[in-house]
């Protein structure tokens, strides 16, 4: 194994897409999931815009893993599925009207 310097020109782009997912899971925590989903969402989709357009395949860095269409669709996949399920999430459950678990309603 040939050793191509820092870690940081291997990854390259990953840093930036896994930065990008970073701080929406740190939204997602701490502000609104909401956002904070469609932040990871576009960071996969950030993702799946480089991987596609980066020529050669090595300047892709991190984010060049399998071939290009199967890496584009994966990225693609996982950003609309998280946008969806950001997006369908409800945040105003009523669960104060549910029973207890293990008790019965009489």
């Amino acid at each position: 194994m040939q050793w191509r310097g820092s870690g940081f020109v291997v990854l390259s782009w990953w840093y930036l897409v896994a930065g990008i997912a970073a701080a929406g899971v740190l939204v997602i925590g701490f502000v609104d999931v909401r956002w904070g989903g469609r932040i990871v969402a576009a960071a996969f989709l950030i993702g799946a815009l480089i991987r596609l357009v980066a020529r050669p395949s090595r300047k892709a860095g991190g984010l060049n893993v399998r071939s290009r269409t199967l890496d584009v669709v994966i990225l693609l996949a996982l950003g609309l599925g998280v946008l969806l399920a950001s997006a369908t999430v409800n945040l105003r459950a009523d669960v104060s009207d549910r029973t207890p678990v293990g008790r019965t309603s009489r």
